[in-house]
């Protein structure tokens, strides 16, 4: 009797779209993040990757009708989607791309015997750079290739090294989100406001284009973008500004920089207030607005600016670490069970004990490689440890954020393991070796904006609750993380050396991102290593024990209004260029609620679907046009 044939819940055809897409992905971020200045991974969903999915699936569509067997079902859609965006994250300007500018720069930039021996001997290991000086000169000149014999020897072992470690990096933080995923998606319901227009759009595709509330709002983004992008070329055009302008109604005296503001109508940032939950967008701009208060009250009373009065960093660092503790708090129960699941004696195991099993030894190893990692790269023990231990906090809790209210920009400048630990117990504190290894690792902690571990967690939501899906999904995002680390280091060294990274036909992020490593950050640590601010210390206790404080509030009082979460970005990059949109979004949903109710708001929904799917999708395409034609376009953001 023959075995049943079992059809893949993913098939190959999918998987083939999506490396083609990560292919051009690949090219369309160096372009843009590196070339320009639009940056497509600076917040989620991915502009690009939505773009692809408007794409692939209005083809599909087309496809569809004519040889339905032969289309992508909306799985393999949410696939697509999925492997751009986890890919994308890989090479983002948060991720790889700095990790590339990095390793050639001490060995051009720096190359003198005092710059040498000052900062990089003894400090970084040289097996971790790319050391020859003739073959990085052609990465910063330009007008080169990378493909001479003598150029891929000097970088090989640097791009296996560093590859090896974003595979152990990633699929950690994979293993970490299949342990997060049930208890947040299942048991918590946490909405995914993010993966709400993809799974619209590729869930059922038909109900959605044909939309008409949808299409509405389509047409007013879409028109306003191409209007704008007309008037970029052509100044006689008139405009409708939505992008980021700076207000200063006070223009002298201390009170200039608290009231200062940004102001911005971004249409993707409106549907995203919009969509999440209605207290956790009002917590947004409440917060913000209560922190520039907060510097307006510092300017006032005086505090010099060296003091770094009101410490707003470490406010932020403590709310984050005091919500990481009360999420694993929650979770205590959800992993303990799945601990017993993982390891209990059944034969055949179950699904659930197999996937377990793998996700908590996935986890451990990888978390006991990358420490491992570090001790052998020179950094103290028990600074590597606490190092990898931050890190993981933190990506945590920007997967938290998503999951729970979706705010798009979960920046944290100097809010990363190194930056903390510096700023709390002072340089001095550190070996040479430790500083040098925080400088080296300035690409996975200088920003967290392009953050991998949460379009994990996303494409196992979007994968839904059955299995087969999940492990179908999983394997696919994997594949598209490690297929991305090579794919990134071919697609940005040819282009490097091709047009220089030190030149002018790229913006300042050729060399900016390892300046800030190697020309700021490492020499103030060593030559001049600060001692430990009691004030950093205690407005890290502080804010800890304000989010713990407002977290006790919410489980309290049903109905308290103000999050934790909110506190801790409110100092944020992201929220001083998306307040306004975020606040437009709230109102309104709070309007349509009150007026017309859950199925009103149902309805508002698609025509606010329309106003991020019309802008992203004529902004993508000025990307694209000026991508192909080698020249200036609108940048619809930032």
């Amino acid at each position: 009797m023959s075995a049943v044939k079992v059809t893949p819940s993913i098939r190959l055809r999918a998987i083939v779209v999506a490396l083609a897409a990560l292919w051009l992905s690949a090219r369309w971020i160096f372009h843009g993040e590196i070339v320009r200045y639009t940056f497509l991974t600076l917040a989620a969903p991915f502009c690009h990757a939505i773009y692809i999915l408007l794409v692939v699936t209005l083809a599909n569509l087309l496809i569809g009708r004519r040889y339905p067997r032969a289309a992508l079902t909306g799985l393999e859609l949410l696939c697509v989607y999925s492997m751009v965006s986890v890919g994308s994250a890989v090479m983002s300007c948060d991720m790889q791309t700095i990790l590339v500018t990095q390793l050639p720069y001490p060995a051009y930039m720096l190359d003198t015997p005092a710059k040498w021996s000052e900062l990089i001997q003894g400090a970084v290991p040289e097996w971790l750079l790319v050391t020859d000086r003739d073959a990085v000169t052609g990465f910063f000149r330009g007008n080169s290739t990378f493909w001479r014999a003598d150029v891929v020897s000097a970088w090989l072992r640097p791009i296996l090294i560093w590859t090896v470690v974003l595979w152990v990096l990633v699929l950690t933080m994979q293993s970490m989100c299949a342990l997060l995923r049930k208890a947040w998606g299942e048991d918590e319901r946490l909405t995914f406001p993010i993966v709400a227009l993809p799974m619209a759009m590729a869930g059922e595709p038909r109900a959605f284009f044909s939309n008409r509330a949808m299409w509405l709002g389509l047409s007013i983004a879409a028109l306003i973008t191409l209007l704008n992008g007309l008037s970029y070329l052509y100044p006689a055009i008139p405009s409708i500004p939505i992008k980021r302008q700076t207000i200063i109604p006070v223009t002298s005296g201390p009170l200039t920089g608290p009231t200062t503001f940004t102001l911005s109508f971004y249409f993707f940032a409106i549907t995203l207030g919009f969509i999440m939950p209605l207290d956790l967008g009002v917590s947004l701009w409440v917060f913000f607005l209560l922190y520039k208060s907060e510097l307006a009250y510092v300017a006032v009373q005086g505090f010099p600016a060296e003091s770094r009065a009101p410490f707003a960093e470490s406010q932020a660092f403590g709310a984050y670490l005091a919500v990481f503790m009360a999420s694993v708090w929650r979770l205590r129960r959800h992993l303990k069970t799945a601990w017993r699941v993982a390891w209990a004696r059944q034969s055949p195991a179950s699904e659930d004990a197999r996937a377990y099993r793998a996700a908590f030894v996935g986890t451990l190893s990888g978390t006991l490689l990358l420490v491992a990692g570090l001790i052998a790269a020179g950094m103290a023990p028990v600074v590597a440890f606490a190092f990898i231990a931050i890190f993981f906090a933190i990506a945590v809790m920007i997967t938290r954020v998503r999951a729970e209210f979706g705010f798009p920009v979960h920046d944290m400048h100097v809010m990363g393991p190194a930056a903390s630990m510096v700023r709390l117990f002072g340089a001095e504190s550190f070996g040479r070796g430790t500083l040098g290894m925080f400088a080296m690792l300035h690409w996975m902690n200088r920003a967290y904006r392009g953050h991998v571990m949460p379009h994990q967690l996303e494409a196992l939501k979007m994968a839904g609750t059955g299995s087969r899906d999940r492990s179908a999904m999983g394997r696919a995002i994997a594949l598209a993380a490690a297929v991305s680390v090579p794919i990134c280091f071919i697609v940005f060294l040819d282009g490097f050396y091709r047009i220089g990274a030190a030149t002018g036909h790229v913006n300042q992020w050729g060399t900016g991102y390892a300046k800030e490593a190697f020309t700021y950050n490492l020499p103030t640590w060593l030559k001049n290593p600060a001692k430990p601010l009691t004030g950093e210390t205690v407005a890290a206790g502080a804010g800890c024990a304000i989010a713990l404080l407002l977290g006790y509030l919410r489980s309290l009082l049903p109905g308290f209004p103000l999050h934790p979460l909110a506190y801790a970005v409110a100092n944020s990059w992201g929220m001083a260029n998306l307040w306004v949109p975020i606040m437009i979004g709230s109102v309104c949903k709070a309007a349509v609620l009150k007026g017309r109710g859950l199925k009103g708001y149902r309805g508002a929904l698609m025509f606010f679907f329309g106003l991020m799917l019309g802008e992203f999708a004529v902004g993508c395409t000025w990307t694209l046009a000026g991508m192909v034609l080698d020249t200036p376009t609108y940048e619809f953001w930032p």
